[in-house]
């Protein structure tokens, strides 16, 4: 149907498809996963789609969609957006945005079909316009030879943590997150005793921070954040970093009820979970967050 012909694209999407576990095909359903695996390859062997291919691919995606759903205004409008913005944008894009864009296609489509994206993120159908738009952005920072297939999503249960020592934290950290996501101390002492000590770590150096966070909330969308973080910093920021920096931003609250409810599941061959590593590189450039790993001098 998308007419592609090139063998080691078709290749690298039979093989994807044969890597996906059969939960994973139960919660998407079987077209969904296949355009994703499509997708998938052409990102990997730098395939690029013309703006009438992108058309195509849009039209042959949304076939996916649970036809109850498609009658759907909200699922309709947003469908029709999406078409007009690659009608009217798509050719000014550079490769780098190009080579990533049917992965962001079937990642609305899915959110719109399912509720939640191929990476396992949750997205409410009235926030698809607001997602969409976010995952163009952020789609030039990904790895193109990065394969991501997410669990089913309604796998809640979280894996059995592993480790030598039990998890520490303090009163000071409990109090903050209280102020911070409303959630009782019962709750909060519960989900953080859950974690891993290194996401512990991180929950701790933004709630630590979480001043410079509302204040960086603020200035997101104006031409005042580039200038504020980088006076904090005492450095400049490339533009790919401050469009890194800004989206972290807008998803701080997010990304910490995540991690408090285990729902960054690691997937795909590389054992990270993408959302989750793209949103933390974002708060380490603004020193929100200590890296992982330190160089020392």
């Amino acid at each position: 149907m998308l007419r592609i012909e090139d063998a080691m694209t078709r290749k690298k999407a039979v093989e994807f498809i044969g890597g996906v576990p059969a939960g994973t095909v139960n919660a998407y359903g079987k077209w969904i996963t296949a355009v994703k695996a499509i997708a998938d390859s052409c990102a990997v062997t730098g395939r690029l789609f013309s703006q009438s291919e992108m058309c195509d691919f849009l039209t042959v995606a949304a076939k996916g969609v649970d036809p109850k759903r498609t009658g759907s205004k909200a699922v309709n409008d947003a469908t029709f957006h999406i078409y007009v913005d690659i009608m009217e944008n798509y050719n000014k894009l550079n490769n780098a945005v190009k080579i990533h864009y049917p992965r962001v296609i079937i990642d609305t489509i899915s959110a719109l079909d399912r509720g939640v994206d191929t990476r396992g993120e949750a997205v409410g159908v009235y926030a698809i316009d607001r997602y969409y738009q976010e995952r163009k952005q952020s789609a030039p920072m990904e790895d193109p030879s990065l394969i991501y297939t997410a669990k089913a999503f309604n796998e809640t249960t979280r894996p059995p943590v592993s480790r030598s020592q039990p998890v520490t934290f303090n009163d000071e950290l409990v109090v903050s997150l209280m102020h911070i996501t409303g959630r009782t101390r019962k709750d909060l002492e519960s989900s953080l005793a859950a974690l891993q000590s290194i996401d512990v770590k991180k929950i701790k150096d933004l709630s630590s921070n979480y001043k410079r966070l509302q204040k960086y909330t603020k200035l997101a969308n104006t031409a005042g954040f580039k200038k504020e973080v980088e006076k904090d910093l005492g450095r400049r920021l490339t533009d790919n970093q401050l469009q890194h920096a800004v989206n972290s931003i807008r998803k701080a609250n997010s990304y910490i009820e995540n991690v408090l409810d285990g729902k960054f599941v690691p997937h795909g061959t590389h054992g990270i979970n993408h959302v989750k590593h793209n949103l933390e590189y974002g708060y380490q450039l603004m020193g929100l967050m200590e890296p992982r790993k330190r160089r020392t001098a």
